[in-house]
């Protein structure tokens, strides 16, 4: 069994030298059996894990365990680093004496270099979503400002004219067409001012976060009639992008308890300390099904939400959704100054 392992074992004495090694073990670290028999295994130990591995050992001697397990390095003669886990447990003379230790080593090494690769990977698209959430908030305020003074410069000119013709004219005063011409015109001047606003309200760049959902709940209150509470007003102005994403959050919060629940009353909560800032939103509307909670939060059900957890996660804060069956919604984002 020890020679046909398909694990690498050794066996050391209590100062640390090789007792006997079977071939998996020397296949591992790279040495022969030769080589490791004249050394002992802090010689192969890279320095960075000695101390951790000598400390693990001296608790063995001590009584205080039986055995241990950690996960450690091995230097080849190449200079490469091989990466194991090594399980060691102390064998006792018939006195009770610290006589020798077993190791059983299993490689790890491509195990090791896949979580990095994977880790690597995290953080590549973690940084990839960051820049699409900034060029897209980019993206809306170039567009929100071309809308306000391009096209609503433009409309608002159009009209200036339709206004001269008529007075101009009086006998088109009451033109059937001209007068629809200048409704359309005046309900296409709300609508652009509406989706600018949609797409990225200047409030929240000249005036900051509180500004901003005061302004939105005002707005939303309005459209649907449901009462929008803004509480804990934060008058300090935070770093552009904390902002932005609370402002987001909340704006999909509010949506969300508007758009999917039969609710009265919707409350934002801002706290701010030294370190971050916390939004809080919750409703009084019906509430659903813990179970549904978990599709939603997979993104299986609603990318609101996901968006929302996304937000928050990428700035390396928290997001948790609270619900149940007739007792509402509440969600909460900190988010790191």
């Amino acid at each position: 069994m020890f020679e046909q392992a398909a694990v690498g074992i050794a066996r050391v004495d209590a100062d640390g030298r090789f007792l006997e090694v079977n071939d998996r073990f020397c296949a591992i670290v790279g040495y022969s059996r030769a080589r490791l028999m004249a050394g002992d295994f802090q010689q192969i130990t890279h320095p960075d894990d000695l101390d951790a591995d000598l400390a693990n050992v001296a608790r063995l001697l001590a009584g205080e365990a039986s055995s241990y397990m950690m996960e450690k390095r091995y230097l080849r003669p190449s200079g490469d680093v091989v990466w194991v886990t090594l399980h060691v447990g102390l064998v006792r003379d018939a006195a009770g004496r610290p006589a020798s230790f077993v190791s059983v080593v299993n490689d790890i090494t491509d195990t090791k270099h896949a979580a990095r690769t994977l880790t690597e990977y995290s953080e590549r698209l973690e940084s990839l979503s960051r820049r699409l959430l900034s060029v897209q908030e980019e993206e809306r305020r170039a567009l929100a400002r071309e809308l306000h003074d391009q096209v609503g410069q433009q409309l608002a000119a159009l009209k200036l004219n339709l206004e001269m013709l008529r007075r101009s004219h009086p006998e088109l005063a009451g033109e059937t067409r001209l007068v629809d011409c200048l409704e359309i015109t005046d309900r296409t001047i709300n609508q652009i001012g509406d989706t600018s606003l949609d797409l990225r309200p200047s409030m929240l760049d000249d005036f900051g976060l509180a500004p901003a959902l005061h302004w939105y709940a005002r707005r939303q209150q309005a459209r649907s009639g449901c009462r929008i509470e803004i509480r804990g007003n934060v008058d300090e102005r935070l770093p552009g992008h904390v902002e932005t994403a609370a402002f987001r959050i909340a704006q999909e919060a509010v949506n969300n308890a508007i758009r999917h629940g039969a609710v009265d009353h919707v409350r934002v909560e801002l706290t701010a300390d030294a370190t971050a800032l916390t939004v809080t939103i919750t409703d009084d509307g019906p509430g659903f099904d813990p179970e549904a909670v978990k599709a939603l939060e997979n993104g299986r059900s609603s990318l609101g939400l996901l968006s929302m957890r996304e937000r928050a996660e990428l700035l390396g804060g928290e997001f948790r959704l609270r619900t149940a069956v007739g007792e509402g919604v509440s969600i909460q984002a900190r988010l790191p100054l």
